[in-house]
């Protein structure tokens, strides 16, 4: 079991208490200076998640977090979409409604 900063421990019980509660609001936003543990926190409370899917901004930023334990971590574009047509070079893009980010139990978003 790692061994958490007095600031880390307040987020683990922060963001615990939220996943616990069914009836509150659906986004909790996790802010900290660079290096002070956000995705290692993420990908501790990921464990005791079912259904968790990773995600970043930019494709670099999704590597980075599958370097740190993110496993599976994408682009949100092709978390959330599906490509329908490329007509001319140019390709057409729908919201997936069967994506795997459709049935996660938690989405995180890095953005690393």
């Amino acid at each position: 079991m790692p061994v958490w900063s007095p600031q880390q421990d307040a987020a683990l019980l922060a963001v615990s208490n939220w996943l616990k509660d069914k009836d509150g609001p659906q986004v909790f936003r996790l802010f900290g200076w660079a290096g002070t543990g956000k995705s290692t926190l993420a990908v501790h409370l990921a464990q005791d998640v079912k259904s968790v899917k990773f995600a970043a901004f930019t494709g670099k930023a999704a590597l980075v977090m599958r370097k740190r334990g993110c496993k599976g971590a994408q682009t949100i574009h092709s978390l959330i979409y599906t490509l329908v047509s490329e007509k001319e070079g140019e390709p057409r893009f729908v919201l997936d409604d069967e994506s795997p980010a459709a049935s996660a139990d938690l989405i995180v978003i890095d953005e690393v």
